[in-house]
């Protein structure tokens, strides 16, 4: 019989990728123009020497040491937003848009601007594909892009498409009312530009996080879909496997009626019917235009946020969806997103305070209730530094007190909104406290201790109170030291 030689030992030390100089990844998107051939994408594109004079001042500014999260990025950006000495309408603006001083100011590079008319897919020459911004993103040209367009251009090219609360960007140079998107290839690139442009300039009028902002929708956020839309068979194909994988990660869905679209956290709804041909879109722009806007161009005229993804990721089909959440939810509509692309997600509302557990406030315990009521988001798992030690309260329900000692022990990081912090608090009994613990990666984030003189059973076999309450369930009610 025959065998396949064994696979090689894998490199104990893998070298990691180096990521591109602003300078390489300019040279690579002037190479992915030149390759693409698509000039229609455009209304401005910079000289070549122009934008690696801007290239080289980030890598210098990188070799002195400064951190930059957006170094060797590179954006494009929509007629209606003003770049410094480009052109915009009949004049030429000194300044450019504050969302643009902020990509610019954190390593990203002014490619060009894209234009306003209709284009051909990224993937299929024959289809329409919107507006130049999306297909730029979608061939690798830009790593970002701007626009006034919205959903739709993102789903005819399977890209990513997030377009903020009404006002948490300032518009300072900016002449559009309808707001901006920012489409990328991925949600993490997405929201770390989303971030990086929000908040007030002093200019214009913006809003601000409300301190009760919600940050998360816990493990079983409820989700309405549109279930009569007409859409095509691929879309709809393309939209049930979209619930169907929500359903399997514990979402709550529940169809309603496009007549009366109330939902709870989110709504769901397939971006797009159908691909229309270009030379259709060519020929009668309105009609098709309406036609591909008609799933989402309510959430235009209320006062939602929203997130467009692919189908799956990898996926170039133009069915994607898109989540609509309530102003400020914004982080919820990221989250279900992230289903659909796999990856992880730190917050976007920047504001808000961390806060650790150990017991009946975990995930799947009795009293988590406590913290998703309060839109807490659970971020990540954590473990104490070597130095404390648990006890078994009596309590309803049965809860663990942390006090110092030698061990070091698991719980999980939630974030609160201020508002939401206070109202937590609020709700812990004696013998509970908020406490500064020391965690293994030597930060001091508060977390539910009991106080020094709290009388309770030891649990020193025990680093975690799942791993209790494991044996608890197992091994009945018993003397657990």
């Amino acid at each position: 019989m025959n065998t396949l030689p064994p696979d090689p030992d894998p490199d104990p030390d893998p070298v990691p990728a180096v990521p591109p100089t602003a300078s390489e990844r300019v040279i690579a998107a002037f190479e992915r123009i030149s390759a693409a051939d698509r000039p229609e994408l455009w209304s401005t594109l910079r000289a070549v020497e122009d934008v690696l004079v801007d290239a080289k001042a980030v890598d210098e500014r990188v070799k002195a040491g400064e951190v930059l999260p957006l170094a060797g990025t590179v954006f494009a950006v929509p007629e209606l937003v003003d770049v410094a000495g480009q052109p915009s309408g009949r004049s030429v603006p000194e300044t450019s848009a504050t969302v643009v001083s902020r990509l610019t100011a954190a390593g990203a590079v002014v490619l060009g601007k894209t234009g306003p008319g209709t284009v051909a897919s990224a993937w299929d020459r024959t289809k329409t594909g919107g507006r130049g911004a999306a297909v730029a993103v979608a061939l690798g040209i830009v790593d970002l892009a701007l626009s006034t367009a919205g959903a739709v251009p993102a789903a005819l090219n399977a890209v990513v498409a997030l377009k903020p609360t009404r006002g948490l960007l300032p518009m300072t140079g900016v002449r559009a009312c309808e707001g901006l998107s920012v489409y990328a290839n991925g949600l993490v690139a997405g929201r770390r530009a989303l971030a990086l442009m929000t908040g007030p300039d002093g200019v214009s009028a913006t809003r601000t996080w409300p301190a009760d902002v919600r940050l998360g929708a816990g493990e079983h956020p409820r989700i309405a879909y549109l279930h009569d839309l007409p859409v095509g068979e691929a879309a709809a194909l393309a939209f049930e496997s979209v619930v169907k994988r929500l359903t399997a990660t514990g979402a709550v869905l529940r169809p309603v009626s496009f007549r009366d679209p109330a939902f709870e956290d989110a709504l769901l709804l397939p971006t797009v019917p159908d691909h229309p041909d270009l030379a259709d879109a060519v020929a009668d722009p309105a009609a098709v235009g309406h036609r591909l806007a008609g799933c989402t161009a309510f959430a235009n005229l209320l006062d939602l946020a929203a997130v467009t993804v692919p189908v799956l990721p990898g996926d170039r089909r133009p069915f994607g969806v898109t989540f609509l959440t309530r102003a400020f939810e914004d982080q919820i509509g990221l989250d279900l997103a992230a289903v659909c692309t796999d990856e992880p997600l730190t917050p976007y509302p920047e504001s808000g305070e961390d806060v650790v557990v150990f017991g009946a406030h975990l995930r799947g315990q009795p009293l988590n209730a406590r913290l998703t009521e309060l839109g807490a988001r659970f971020t990540r798992p954590v473990r104490t530094a070597e130095r404390y030690r648990m006890v078994l309260l009596d309590t309803d329900p049965p809860q663990p007190g942390v006090l110092a000692g030698d061990a070091g022990l698991d719980g999980e990081c939630w974030r609160l909104s201020p508002a939401a912090f206070e109202r937590f608090a609020a709700t812990l009994e004696a013998p509970f406290v908020l406490d500064r613990v020391e965690l293994e990666d030597g930060s001091r984030p508060l977390a539910v201790r009991c106080a020094p003189e709290a009388d309770g059973t030891a649990l020193d076999r025990y680093e975690s109170w799942r791993g209790y309450v494991r044996f608890a369930s197992t091994a009945g009610l018993r003397d657990p030291g």
